[in-house]
């Protein structure tokens, strides 16, 4: 039996754009026969491609299970699957973890004449995150403790130090604003250590650097059976009892997650995924953000409800361009820290260095100022004095993000000249249609929302796809400082 011939109709039209996304691409015909397997479906499927085609699902895998096939359920219910994940075993043996989307294809007379599966191998993040629960679960807390040591002459951070250690002997959650690169996880680690669960560890979340579909199992831990692959593992919640949990970049945790971990902030308890079997939370909360708490609200990219719990105490740290006190004696100190890359050689910052030093406006806070001197070490060549490092003028204004769209992506034409053609009805193919509207879509989204993890939530895109999009149309964001 023949595929359905609208459905043929937009394989023949969209296949040469599918191979070239780099996701994996299935799509199937109401028999359930592949009408199309790109290559990297094949490469994670661990099948020939030329096997595939015209072959029903389950002759190609013998692992699969019918039962539980999101490609099933879409075709025979025309169930829709957003971002899912899954960790299934391939045709050649091998498991995959694999993030997905399944939508059933219909016709304009309303019947469903096949269906389409997007996803992304996720092997390696979940390798990685696998070895983290591993150590989480290893964890007792230990004696050797990373330093709390924060470098402040300024009366403001003074300030911010005194009511870090008022709060510190309290127990309530925290709420940590600052700046990138200002500070917070060093100051998360000061109210830990001057508080009554210093005995136990303070466990770091980053809530950016983590895949969403991953986020709540590394927060909850997980039951096995609570999703393919899914094995018994305790979570953050869990490693962090007694202790502390530092939730960094709080502005990047779902919404639907922030309900969840707002039930734990007022019930202390929880469920790992997967389980109704409540579990007591004895954790001392603390998050940062480098976003202002009430701009976030605004765009509501935080729950109300959700903030006013953690927000009992709040720390605001001020950037280093409003406290320029505290220039010197951290460049003193970074010099004293990192003076091994010059082999104890240099030993001193000269006084003019350190005046300009002073008056720069630092964008990158006091994780710039470092990273400088680290910098200025290891160029310096000789003598026992540094004397330049690289700055970017005396007194440069906070920073512009610029994106730059790539020049000539499209043979003989840009963007706007291939949409031009478009809107006159110029022959144009397909494909250099969708890529032009695509990398016009970015660049004016990346203008707008210059930092990554808004623009991709802006988007509806997991960060790691918008990063992925930016570098097949050869998008980058630089920061520019002006003089």
């Amino acid at each position: 039996m023949d595929a359905d011939p609208v459905l043929s109709a937009a394989v023949r039209l969209f296949s040469e754009f599918f191979d070239e996304t780099g996701l994996s691409i299935a799509i199937i015909d109401t028999e359930m026969r592949y009408v199309f397997y790109n290559t990297e479906c094949a490469r994670l499927d661990g099948c020939l491609r030329e096997h595939a085609l015209g072959k029903r699902m389950q002759d190609i895998n013998p692992h699969l299970d019918m039962e539980t096939s999101t490609m099933r359920a879409a075709l025979l219910q025309q169930k829709r699957f957003i971002d899912q994940y899954q960790l299934y075993v391939n045709a050649a043996g091998k498991p995959i973890a694999y993030q997905f989307t399944t939508l059933p294809l219909v016709a304009p007379d309303g019947r469903t004449v096949g269906v389409i599966e997007l996803g992304r191998d996720l092997s390696l993040l979940h390798s990685q995150h696998a070895q983290i629960l591993d150590l989480l679960d290893r964890m007792s807390g230990g004696s050797i403790r990373p330093p709390t040591t924060i470098i402040a002459e300024s009366a403001a951070m003074k300030q911010v130090l005194a009511q870090a250690d008022r709060l510190a002997r309290i127990d309530i959650p925290v709420l940590i604003y600052g700046e990138t690169g200002t500070g917070k996880e060093l100051l998360a680690r000061r109210l830990h250590a001057h508080s009554l669960r210093a005995d136990k560890p303070l466990l770091v979340l980053n809530c950016a650097a983590i895949p969403e579909n991953l986020l709540e199992s590394t927060l909850f831990g997980t039951v096995r059976g609570a999703f393919t692959g899914a094995e018994d593992r305790g979570g953050m919640l869990e490693a962090a009892q007694g202790g502390s949990l530092l939730l960094d970049e709080l502005n990047s945790l779902p919404l639907l997650l922030q309900a969840k971990l707002l039930r734990v902030l007022q019930e202390h308890r929880f469920c790992r995924v997967g389980s109704s079997r409540e579990i007591e939370a004895d954790v001392r909360f603390i998050a940062a953000t480098n976003e202002d708490p009430q701009s976030l609200l605004e765009r509501r990219m935080i729950r109300a409800d959700l903030l006013y719990r953690l927000n009992v105490g709040y720390l605001h740290i001020p950037p280093l361009r409003e406290r320029r006190q505290d220039v010197r004696p951290l460049a003193v100190y970074f010099l004293g820290k990192h003076r091994d890359l010059t082999d104890g050689r240099v030993s001193a910052i000269d006084e003019t260095l350190l005046a300009r030093m002073e008056r720069h406006g630092w964008p990158g806070n006091v994780r710039m100022l470092e990273n400088v001197i680290v910098q200025g070490l290891v160029l310096c060549e000789q003598g026992d004095v540094l004397r330049h490092v690289a700055l970017s003028g005396d007194m440069p204004r906070v920073p512009l993000p610029a994106v730059f769209p790539p020049r000539g992506a499209l043979p003989g034409s840009d963007a706007t000249e291939v949409l031009h053609d478009v809107d006159r009805g110029q022959p144009v193919s397909v494909e250099a249609a969708v890529e032009a509207f695509e990398r016009r879509l970015l660049v004016e989204c990346l203008h707008k929302h210059p930092n990554l993890s808004e623009a991709a939530r802006y988007c509806g895109l997991p960060r790691t796809t918008l990063q992925y999009k930016m570098k097949k149309h050869a998008i980058h964001m630089t920061v520019q400082v002006e003089d």
